[in-house]
């Protein structure tokens, strides 16, 4: 059962942006490190078309939004935003990635349209509607799984670009079965083993 993405994500462990050395598998590494369109990659990877499924689309206030959103985005406390909550999934049904997308609401009719777009995944929508695309990545590191909360995944969280002002950000959570979250047990780093110890 797909539990309801939270703002903010259950950060287990946040690597400086371009640390991407701690994850073994290239696969990972690879796209953590893009900066283009993510579903293209995935469909490569699960050889299949992705569908979303819009689990919600919220307005809200700049202020109830998770906090490295409201900063990144430069939010004043009454901006109004929209939230929205999407899996992509699988010819098969299977949820291959998670994202909250939030965005400043009444700025552009093409964000807000896209934003509200149910039928394609966001950054195909971004991209139909002509809006700038260059990215700049936050954080990525692990995080908890919606659909297994004790499971890690890897995840990413980045701005959308224009110019140099941010007006979308964007935080994907991807699948461990697809992107696989395993760390190298590296001297002075600290690993999944080693944190289940600690919360036990």
């Amino acid at each position: 059962m797909m539990r309801h993405l939270t703002v903010p994500a259950d950060i287990r462990d946040g690597f400086p942006t371009g640390d991407l050395s701690g994850f073994r598998s290239p696969v990972t590494r690879i796209l953590l490190a893009s900066d283009g369109l993510t579903t293209v990659l995935l469909q490569a990877l699960t050889q299949s078309a992705l569908t979303p499924q819009v689990d919600g689309i919220e307005t809200t206030q700049g202020q109830q939004v998770e906090a490295t959103a409201r900063e990144l985005l430069r939010l004043a406390t009454g901006d109004v935003c929209l939230v929205r909550r999407t899996r992509l999934v699988s010819r098969t049904g299977e949820v291959v990635s998670a994202n909250i997308v939030t965005a400043q609401a009444g700025q552009d009719a093409r964000i807000d349209a896209a934003m509200q777009d149910r039928t394609r995944p966001i950054g195909f929508a971004f991209a139909a509607a002509g809006l700038p695309m260059n990215r700049h990545v936050s954080r990525i590191g692990l995080t908890s799984w919606p659909q297994a909360p004790d499971t890690p995944c890897a995840f990413k969280a980045y701005t959308l670009n224009a110019g140099d002002r941010p007006w979308a950000y964007i935080h994907e959570l991807f699948s461990p079965r697809i992107v696989p979250p395993g760390m190298r047990a590296e001297p002075g780093m600290r690993t999944e083993a080693a944190a289940a110890g600690e919360r036990a």
